[in-house]
């Protein structure tokens, strides 16, 4: 079915003619002009009656303010999300070639899957050929300084990153590709020295980081954090969990709010940050009690409570 284009003005007569109240209709256009209506589409659903099977119309008491200052305080909670988690990837960057440059070697031999273990099905892809095509798409100056000109077919050859130091590699690799030399060089005690000095447990910091990378990733295209069930969930020792939940709030094992408990204990434990959940993160939840639920306890469709969605947060 052809989608007929809607001026900011027609976009907000359609929420009203759907029944959602809009108390300033020119703010409403105004916010649309900004926030793409298919992305704050995303929020709409949940005080939709059965979005799935085409039933737009809202939930009675539905309130676009609501919606507004739900989606609002979300970005605040984002930007406080970057207070961290950028200090924290500058750390894992440079812990990782420290410990690594001491334990493997300095030069060359992360292109060689030195001090990495390798998946044990010989047709799964090598660990450091994540981190290779991060250097060989690169151009940044000081990666073709250290690279040369030997290439197979159109692809930089192992030999290519003969001359390269790890601390310079290491600036190069996604994040993605970081976490995942991280978790693959316990043999090696890489990740061992690395848990140690930022005092926090070689056994649950490969799932944090892949967490954290996760994170990133969604802030990065921004994506939605509210009622989203994290698939890269980190691990948090009992004791961690048990006092996050006691002095701050409940939230489940796929919530975003596990990651920030994760994300605090790291900035802690390094020295990044103090009491950043409550400082920083907890002042915005308790300001608006619908992000707070969406971000600890996140919910499908249907699933939130009707009260807490027509409430004027």
């Amino acid at each position: 079915m052809d989608k007929r284009w809607l001026s900011y003005d027609e976009q907000v007569e359609l929420l009203q003619k759907r029944g959602l109240t809009v108390t300033d209709t020119t703010s409403a256009a105004d916010f649309l002009s900004r926030v793409n209506y298919y992305r704050i589409s995303g929020y709409f659903r949940y005080w939709q009656i059965d979005p799935m099977a085409g039933d737009n119309r809202f939930l009675d008491g539905s309130s676009f303010d609501v919606i507004q200052r739900l989606y609002e305080a979300e970005q605040d909670l984002i930007a406080v999300c970057d207070e961290v988690l950028h200090p924290i990837e500058v750390l894992l960057r440079t812990r990782f070639a420290y410990y690594y440059a001491q334990r493997v070697g300095t030069i060359g031999a992360f292109a060689r899957g030195e001090g990495f273990t390798q998946s044990p099905d010989s047709n799964d892809e090598r660990v450091e050929e994540h981190a290779l095509s991060n250097l060989d798409r690169s151009k940044e100056t000081f990666v073709s300084h250290y690279r040369d000109e030997i290439k197979t077919g159109r692809t930089y050859s192992i030999e290519a990153y003969a001359r390269m130091p790890i601390w310079v590699a290491v600036e190069a690799f996604s994040f993605g590709s970081l976490s995942r030399l991280i978790e693959a060089s316990s043999t090696s005690g890489v990740l061992h020295d690395m848990a140690a000095s930022m005092n926090v447990s070689p056994t649950t910091l490969p799932s944090q980081v892949r967490s954290f990378v996760y994170l990133r990733n969604r802030n990065a295209h921004c994506a939605k954090l509210w009622n989203h069930a994290v698939l890269d969930r980190p691990g948090l020792l009992p004791n961690i969990a048990r006092r996050a939940k006691r002095d701050h709030r409940p939230f489940n094992d796929h919530s975003i709010y596990k990651i920030f408990v994760a994300l605090e204990q790291v900035a802690t434990r390094t020295g990044l940050q103090q009491d950043w959940l409550a400082n920083r993160v907890e002042p915005i939840l308790t300001s608006n009690a619908l992000l707070a639920t969406g971000i600890a306890t996140p919910a499908r469709y249907g699933e939130m409570s009707p009260q807490l969605l027509t409430t004027n947060n």
